[in-house]
């Protein structure tokens, strides 16, 4: 209760009672703030009500149809490859048209179209192509979603507005929560379908359009007070100098631990479904799982900037590796319910600490006119990855069972903990310098 009526507090409600904006010019300008912040909080509410949520339910469809453990991990494998093409070349049309809102808005509707016409596919190919278009837009939104919010926070702390990426992104996991809770509801008492949550789920991508159509001003970056909202002009990949990121030592490095804790934030949920049929749980269940793991979040993203400021952004993502190192060791023993639970509780939280971070932690890294290019290469580079673990774990479960599956789980995220520490320790001792906007010509001419 106490988390939620801090959340609550950041709504742009609580801020003109307080009088936040006080210095500013006029009552249109507040308005204006307040209805483009409450955007932010609807976006991230529905992403994650819908899209991911009903998302939850693929593999127990694909089994549900007859596909086997190996067909699945190709599906997924393929779903990777489609998140690593479609993202950056989203996040480069973003940055050249500097309006992440329209590239996002593109993606959503075409998530919503994928939504839709997944139910009426129940053979293999057709799936595989299918969910590969619509996880690389699915992973490209998401990763524009997060980019725009972050840039936007930015431009309100020039105009004495202070919010954090985590009091945003924390809606995201309170609409997870609850849709997971309903979903499993309407599945055990309504007898709901798998493809019926997925219908549930475009009219939520549908519901995101609209806000995008209409919910904003049509800018970019929010305008100073007393500024009038201009059209940006588009820029050049010449112009843009991408090649600046292959100088950055500390992007370069992080760039691997960013992969592999993602990597593990979403490789254990794709093989929750197999384990609750060894353990004899419904796989209904998976929505109670899930709701768990997305309840847990909220203060582990809640608590997330107290807990960078006071212990700093690497120790932070150091402790969440290590905690998603040992939820896969509870998966290796779980015998029951509550010890998956138990597991999914635990991930939720760190996994809650790690979101609520590596976004505004990689935009201290990069130039801000690279920030949707670098988080979507970051997207696309884990997605390649994931292709390899995903072909490997149907292999594994098909041949050994799910539980040795775990194992390269646990690996993942140690491995990412284990570079991260190094990594820095030589940063430190060559005393490589981070990277300065104040020193790039490019980000200089650009804010002019």
């Amino acid at each position: 209760m106490i988390i939620a009526g801090r959340a609550l507090r950041t709504l742009p409600f609580f801020w003109m009672t307080k009088g936040v904006f006080s210095s500013m010019q006029s009552t249109k300008e507040l308005h204006r703030q307040a209805r483009n912040t409450y955007l932010y909080y609807s976006i991230s509410f529905l992403l994650f009500c819908t899209c991911y949520s009903c998302l939850t339910y693929n593999t127990a469809y694909y089994l549900e149809i007859g596909l086997s453990n190996t067909a699945i991990g190709i599906i997924q494998s393929a779903n990777s490859l489609g998140a690593f093409l479609l993202p950056p070349l989203m996040g480069v049309l973003a940055d050249k048209m500097r309006s992440m809102r329209k590239a996002l808005l593109l993606c959503i509707s075409l998530n919503t179209l994928c939504f839709a016409l997944l139910p009426s596919l129940r053979t293999f190919m057709p799936l595989l192509l299918l969910t590969s278009v619509f996880a690389g837009f699915r992973n490209a939104a998401d990763s524009l979603n997060m980019t725009w919010i972050v840039s936007e926070l930015e431009q309100k702390k020039k105009q004495g507005i202070f919010l954090n990426y985590g009091s945003i992104r924390i809606w995201g996991s309170i609409g997870y929560s609850l849709s997971c809770i309903v979903l499993n509801l309407l599945m055990s008492r309504l007898g709901l379908t798998n493809e019926g949550s997925f219908y549930i789920g475009a009219a939520g991508m549908g519901a995101m359009m609209l806000f995008l159509l209409f919910g904003s001003d049509r800018s970019s970056t929010s305008a100073a007070p007393d500024v009038t909202p201009q059209k940006h002009k588009t820029l050049t990949l010449k112009q843009l100098k991408p090649s600046r990121l292959l100088h950055n030592y500390y992007y370069l490095t992080y760039l691997v631990v960013y992969i592999l804790i993602w990597l593990a934030s979403c490789f254990d949920l794709n093989y929750t479904t197999h384990l609750l049929e060894e353990i004899g749980v419904s796989t209904a269940f998976l929505g109670t799982v899930s709701g768990v793991r997305a309840l847990f979040e909220i203060p582990g993203i809640f608590f997330s900037a107290k807990l960078a400021k006071k212990f700093g952004y690497e120790k932070c993502i150091i402790a969440s590796g290590i905690a998603f190192t040992l939820e896969s060791f509870i998966f290796l023993y779980a015998q029951n319910s509550m010890m998956v639970l138990a597991a999914q509780a635990l991930h939720g939280l760190f996994d809650g600490l790690f979101m609520g971070l590596y976004v505004t932690y990689l935009f201290t890294l990069v130039p801000h006119s690279l920030a949707a290019t670098t988080q979507t290469i970051n997207m696309a580079l884990a997605n390649v990855v994931a292709m390899v673990f995903f072909l490997l774990g149907g292999t594994i479960i098909d041949r050994l069972g799910v539980r040795p599956v775990f194992y390269v789980a646990a690996v993942i995220p140690a491995a990412g903990v284990l570079w991260f520490i190094i990594t820095l320790a030589i940063g430190k001792a060559r005393k490589i310098p981070r990277y300065d906007m104040a020193q790039d010509p490019i980000e200089q001419a650009l804010q002019q």
